[in-house]
């Protein structure tokens, strides 16, 4: 039996994308790029900016994870800013902010002055967390929606790969303040090629269905609460996060140079093609979830895809294994955010709850991340990495893919 969210999904597939709204997409996404820019600026010239302005590993570490705790913080918050402002206000709240932390960043000569500036940095990363999905579910039909979100999901590879890359060279000629700099530069430029593609989403999308709402002065945070879909997708989500996001990227380089013998080059190419091949995966989950009309079929090939790499990715001692691994995982792996991400607005059906499911999806992306960042180090010691990787990670994996199969059947392809 066809819900009413399918039936709502059907009646729209025909519908065109408004004008401009590819133009607004292309401002959109410039500037939520900003965010990944500044925050993984410094992972690069770590010990250059230790050394320089003497930090130790422990205080350290908060430089990059006050980025996700900011995130965990502002979620819901950030909501109800997306819900009274609108969307442009809160972008240019969240690309203010950014720029505020990195010119700080840029002028800071001691650790205190530039964790302040990344607590700065990262409150614009946790409002533009939640405006972005919910900007392209205004401008564009539910048809389409997980294609744009697939697009959107390449903003976190291009701003990291950008200023990975670029952080190492610009510190070797100018200074580690030189990234912060180039960074500054690009906040302000996103900023002007934001308001000057931005247009307002087409009559009758966002503010007039919300109105009711903000004229009772409740927010219709309950709502979404009380939809038990919404929690299970969000659970789907921290486990991706603590998974995929939080265990992958700190620790397989490492692996491979400690038990494999890679070199460092070599183990951070292998590493890197998550990233890469996930600006072509992630675009591709989104084309063929809209193509097929089946949001759970695109997540549970993710899913297989994220099973393959951990039963193997901590235990391969093969350089050619490990690029097959790297290859499937960087193409497929992406393909549950999108899908998870596209699920979330399909069963909220209404769009004035769109910034509040967002910002509980991220409240669960951030724990998980801070989670999964932490909890493989300590079992690595004890049990070993395959043993260790397979403890923590496949369990919550298959609570997850049980989840997606069983409790959504009735709102979810």
């Amino acid at each position: 039996m066809e819900t009413a969210i399918d039936q709502r999904g059907k009646a729209s597939e025909k519908e065109p994308v408004p004008k401009g709204a590819w133009l607004v997409l292309f401002g959109v996404w410039l500037v939520t790029c900003a965010a990944p820019m500044n925050m993984f600026k410094p992972t690069t010239i770590s010990p250059e900016i230790m050394a320089a302005l003497s930090i130790p590993p422990t205080s350290y570490g908060w430089i990059m994870s006050v980025f996700s705790i900011m995130g965990l913080i502002l979620a819901m918050p950030a909501s109800g800013i997306v819900y009274r402002l609108g969307i442009k206000k809160t972008f240019l709240v969240s690309i203010g902010s950014m720029t505020l932390g990195t010119l700080l960043g840029a002028l800071a000569n001691d650790y205190i002055l530039l964790l302040v500036s990344r607590v700065i940095e990262g409150t614009g990363m946790g409002f533009m967390a939640v405006a972005t999905p919910t900007a392209i579910s205004l401008w564009f039909p539910p048809s389409r929606r997980a294609l744009l979100l697939g697009i959107y999901q390449t903003w976190l590879p291009v701003g990291s790969l950008l200023t990975m890359n670029l952080a190492p060279i610009l510190t070797a000629s100018f200074g580690w303040h030189a990234i912060w700099w180039f960074c500054l530069g690009f906040c302000i430029c996103a900023c002007v090629v934001f308001l000057a593609t931005w247009k307002e989403p087409p009559a009758g999308a966002f503010a007039e269905e919300a109105a009711p709402a903000g004229e009772s002065g409740k927010l219709p945070l309950s709502q979404v609460l009380r939809n038990p879909s919404v929690w299970v997708l969000c659970l789907v989500f921290l486990v991706f996060a603590f998974t995929c996001a939080g265990t992958t990227p700190s620790f397989w380089p490492l692996y491979m140079r400690t038990e494999v013998g890679l070199d460092p080059s070599t183990a951070a190419f292998i590493a890197s093609l998550c990233t890469i091949l996930g600006l072509a995966g992630a675009p591709l989950g989104g084309w063929l979830a809209d193509r097929i009309g089946r949001l759970k079929v695109v997540m549970m090939i993710g899913w297989a895809a994220v099973v393959f790499y951990f039963c193997f990715a901590f235990s391969a001692t093969s350089i050619q294994f490990l690029f097959v691994l790297a290859v499937v995982n960087g193409l497929l792996q992406g393909w549950i955010p999108v899908a998870t991400t596209a699920s979330v607005l399909k069963v909220v059906g209404d769009k004035s709850l769109v910034p509040f499911s967002m910002g509980l999806l991220n409240v669960f992306r951030n724990g998980g991340n801070i989670l999964g960042g932490m909890a493989l180090a300590y079992v690595i010691d004890p049990f070993g990495w395959a043993m260790g990787s397979w403890m923590l990670c496949l369990p919550p994996i298959f609570v997850a893919i049980v989840l997606v199969m069983v409790v959504t059947r009735k709102v979810l392809k």
